[in-house]
């Protein structure tokens, strides 16, 4: 009997520290008084954190007058589930939200189809909705909402997205000012990966040239996933100096980069410490779009004899000053044929073979 008993009690210990302690629900009046003291400091902000608040304790804070001031509301941990949302959704007092924080409840898809559809959220730019129980239903019920059109930011990491939703996310025409969009730690597959990334490096492109640094885009690892995005980023075109050196490109990248007419205003292109060989060095020799190039830089590649006669022969590089073809695989061949190159007489400490 004692054996028993003690094994219970430690069974019971053991989900006290596993799952943490369970406490009843929050009464109406505690409620009240909870609300009351969380505004005293600050009437725009309600953050309520790991209280067993339920979704009868939320039915009592959206119908509380307290709260009408509230921009922001933070309800982390407090045991809601849809119902819950049902209360803030139908509340008379919220309808002035700017940031609604939603993080580690029990919020399905039909939660994220009420929020997606009350007029109390049409003021939101923060929806979080961290850890929750969400599937591509719910994405989707997002990405297709006339409600949630000031949406900048949005948080869906840990719930259940495969992949669907986040293709819609990703191409909404209703959410035009959303940045933002966080799914990691979703089963997401390739596809939904691929528009994902798609949308983060694309809002990435914004930045810089909202900022004026778009020639430092070469600065992060973008890969040839990421020169095609930027080659239907609208603004590329304006670049006369694109640095992507180290970037982890092959042919692929470079014979993408040698047929956008975008790139007609290039005047610097650094492409060393690549995986180009020659094929890539024949598109760039062949392209009509690189005629104002004066600087290439091709050090640290896999070029050899005949991308150096390809570029050697190509009287589009006329007007490069600087070539740089170190540390690759060009012969003595290769070497001669770019010295005795007929088009290529403006450069200047001309680089070739080993160095």
């Amino acid at each position: 009997m004692f054996k028993l008993c003690g094994r219970a009690l430690i069974l019971a210990l053991l989900s006290v520290f596993t799952l943490g302690a369970v406490f009843p629900p929050m009464s109406g009046t505690a409620v009240e008084k909870y609300i009351q003291k969380k505004l005293k400091r600050n009437d725009k902000t309600l953050r309520i954190n790991e209280k067993n608040l339920g979704d009868s304790g939320l039915a009592i804070l959206a119908q509380s007058p307290l709260v009408r001031s509230v921009r922001t509301l933070v309800l982390y941990k407090v045991h809601i589930s849809d119902e819950g949302i049902r209360a803030l959704a139908e509340s008379p007092n919220l309808k002035n939200l700017e940031a609604l924080y939603l993080e580690h409840n029990f919020i399905t898809d039909k939660g994220v189809e009420i929020i997606a559809s009350s007029r109390n959220f049409s003021n939101l730019k923060i929806l979080n909705l961290y850890h929750n129980r969400i599937t591509d239903e719910g994405a989707k019920a997002i990405a297709n909402s006339d409600t949630l059109t000031q949406l900048m930011e949005l948080n869906l990491n840990y719930n259940q997205i495969k992949g669907p939703g986040a293709i819609e996310l990703t191409h909404s025409k209703k959410l035009r000012q959303l940045h933002n969009i966080q799914l990691a730690y979703n089963p997401i597959e390739k596809s939904g990966k691929q528009a994902w990334k798609r949308f983060q490096l694309m809002e990435w492109f914004k930045d810089l040239h909202r900022n004026n640094r778009l020639n430092q885009v070469g600065k992060a690892l973008i890969g040839n996933f990421g020169v095609m995005v930027l080659l239907d980023f609208p603004f590329v075109s304006e670049l006369e100096t694109l640095d992507l050196r180290n970037n982890a490109l092959n042919d692929e990248a470079v014979i993408a980069l040698s047929q956008s007419e975008k790139l007609k205003s290039l005047v610097s292109l650094d492409l060393s410490k690549n995986n180009i060989s020659d094929a890539g060095a024949q598109a760039l020799a062949g392209s009509k779009n690189f005629e104002r190039l004066k600087k290439l830089n091709l050090n640290f590649n896999r070029i050899g004899d005949e991308g150096a006669r390809a570029i050697a022969e190509s009287p589009r590089l006329a007007n490069l000053e600087s070539l740089k073809l170190g540390q690759n695989k060009i012969s003595t061949e290769g070497a001669r044929a770019l010295n005795e190159s007929e088009n290529l007489k403006n450069l200047i400490h001309p680089i070739f073979g080993f160095y």
